[in-house]
């Protein structure tokens, strides 16, 4: 009788043990994945990355995130080169355990995006040639590689909506910036087969630094093909070369929305607004001067 006690007084130790690790387990699950988003992301882009919030439903397979963020590199003045309202992605429960995760959807809704251009030197310029790096096309630099066993994911749809990419055309102090500022608009961008190869067949899949990564160029590539009429030549030219080095071409995206008119009628209303605004200030110029002429003849005032 005292054997079948200490054994029932054993079993119970075990499954609260049990009981308490599956627990612990979960209650530091978001906070590893807070972690590995935020070094991915750091690490792709060679500036501090953020997450505000991580959720992960073990049993549901439901994923979201919100407020991540992706600082300017040091010395532009936006707060931030790329910032996400929220994301969220459907799971494929069986892949949890593996190495690799299939992805049937993953939803980014509110990206924005800010490019800048200060003292011959560009905020992208420094944040896309750190994705070439992370490529291993640097240039003779040491190529950066992530960290072994990392997880990688596979997604068969990611689908970008409600994006802004905004444009600082002076990149002078902040009050001219805000005056100088074009936005472009973009409803939706989708990704297809995002970490596959081949004719369907499923490829090694993609880490969250390579996600990162092709997020960033999806977004800037449909800015440079729906917004290039509001995006200076040379600012669009360097912003294309950029890009094509990073493989442009290879990314299956489809960019749905109705952008081009968007941009077409903003690009006319910044064109109007500045034409207006010379014209003022050209005709207060005149009246100054013939002011300033009259002053200096006998009897005209």
């Amino acid at each position: 009788m005292k054997i079948l006690k200490r054994l029932l007084l054993a079993l119970a130790v075990l499954v609260v043990l049990l009981a308490g690790g599956v627990v612990l387990l979960i209650s530091q699950v978001d906070r590893v994945a807070k972690v590995a988003i935020e070094k991915g992301g750091t690490f792709a882009t060679g500036t501090p990355t953020t997450v505000a919030d991580v959720s992960i439903g073990l049993f549901s397979g439901k994923f979201s995130l919100s407020g991540l963020t992706i600082a300017n590199p040091a010395g532009f003045n936006s707060p931030a080169f790329m910032s996400l309202g929220s994301g969220g992605v459907n799971l494929a429960l069986g892949s949890l355990t593996g190495s690799t995760i299939e992805v049937p959807r993953f939803a980014l809704d509110a990206l924005e995006i800010n490019l800048e251009r200060r003292d011959g030197k560009t905020n992208y310029g420094a944040i896309l040639d750190s994705l070439k790096r992370l490529q291993g096309q640097g240039g003779g630099g040491t190529t950066q590689q992530p960290a072994s066993g990392e997880t990688k994911l596979i997604i068969n749809d990611l689908a970008l909506s409600n994006i802004v990419v905004r444009v600082d055309l002076a990149g002078g102090p902040q009050a001219v910036s805000d005056l100088t500022r074009v936005t472009i608009p973009i409803d939706r961008i989708n990704l297809s087969n995002v970490g596959k190869t081949g004719d369907g067949v499923a490829g090694t899949g993609v880490t969250i630094s390579e996600l990162s990564s092709i997020v960033i160029s999806a977004v800037l590539s449909a800015a440079t093909d729906k917004g290039g009429s509001l995006i200076p030549a040379d600012l669009l030219g360097d912003l294309n070369g950029r890009l094509e080095g990073l493989g442009k071409s290879l990314l299956d995206m489809k960019v749905v929305a109705d952008t081009q008119a968007k941009v077409e009628e903003l690009g006319k209303k910044v064109a109007d607004d500045v034409k207006k605004t010379v014209d003022e200030t050209a005709k207060k110029a005149a009246d100054k001067a013939s002011e300033a002429i009259k002053g200096l003849i006998p009897g005209k005032k």
